[in-house]
């Protein structure tokens, strides 16, 4: 039976999403294969863990559970993977650590059948949604990226819409896109830019020198979150770049068929890779699913 009281963080990263479920009354179960962020997070939460409202893993999320793999972490940490190409984007530079695996029906056979479970990490998202066709029950919501690469790689489309395919094979029939540099759900009759406004950062990045360079052809040279803001202050909780951001019904607009969610993303996917600035990676979205 699904506990609608439980959300499921697979991808923890520094915690700033499930900081948002903590602070809406959710017990959170959070996964993360950086030990070192792991070790920061349990600080920074001390008392929800010490409460039982927050349970932190170290683990990396595969098909088989109890294996040693390698983890690579980058120096820009949301790119940190199981996948080196992921990691070592622009040249980085990874580190390299050992961890163990675990799947995530293990995870939901320990602590239960998660209301919503966000899925984020980095290139490996898929491998959730397989492990979990043996499952005998869903998550009611569940996110995923909706595609995730190398530097130079590239997608056909038919591989585009391969993590919409698996969500649709897992029973999911309601869908949203959420372009997830701005925390909006897009529309299938919108150009991808039409809800792009100025981004700012207060002290230049990498992650401001990748906005900026894939979004250079719009003639812009400093960018603000108008939409994020507006939805921080909807739900009363600060954002960050890089937070998966609301879910559910929290989330504007209508949920998509199948059919028409494949139309949202294929379109959305060539207005962005028209841009003369495209990067292999730049296309930043999440599928939102539901039944």
């Amino acid at each position: 039976m699904v506990n609608r009281k439980l959300i499921i963080d697979v991808g923890m990263h520094n915690g700033e999403d499930s900081s948002y479920y903590l602070s809406k009354g959710y017990s959170v179960v959070a996964i993360d294969a950086d030990h070192k962020t792991v070790v920061n997070v349990k600080k920074k939460f001390q008392n929800e863990i010490n409460s039982e409202q927050f349970t932190v893993l170290n683990n990396a999320i595969a098909e088989q559970d109890g294996l040693k793999i390698d983890f690579n972490v980058s120096e820009f940490s949301s790119w940190s993977s199981i996948k080196s190409e992921i990691a070592n984007r622009e040249n980085l530079g990874i580190n390299t650590v050992e961890v163990e695996t675990i799947t995530l029906n293990s995870i939901f056979d320990k602590y239960g059948v998660p209301h919503y479970c966000k899925i984020d990490i980095e290139g490996c998202d898929e491998v959730c949604l397989e492990t979990l066709k043996t499952y005998h029950e869903f998550p009611t919501f569940i996110s995923v990226e909706s595609e995730c690469v190398g530097e130079g790689q590239v997608l056909t489309e038919e591989e585009s819409l391969s993590t919409l395919t698996k969500l649709k094979a897992l029973g999911y029939t309601k869908f949203k896109l959420v372009d997830q540099t701005y925390l909006e759900v897009l529309k299938p009759n919108e150009d991808y830019f039409d809800h792009a406004k100025i981004l700012t950062f207060e002290n230049p990045s990498i992650v401001h020198r990748i906005v900026k360079k894939i979004y250079r052809t719009l003639g812009i040279d400093s960018y603000h979150f108008s939409y994020r803001e507006k939805l921080s202050k909807k739900l009363n909780f600060e954002f960050s770049v890089g937070a998966s951001g609301p879910f559910g019904e929290d989330l504007e607009g209508e949920w998509l068929n199948f059919e028409e969610a494949k139309t949202c993303l294929l379109k959305h996917r060539k207005d962005y890779f028209n841009l003369e600035a495209a990067s292999a990676y730049g296309f930043w979205c999440d599928w939102h699913a539901t039944n």
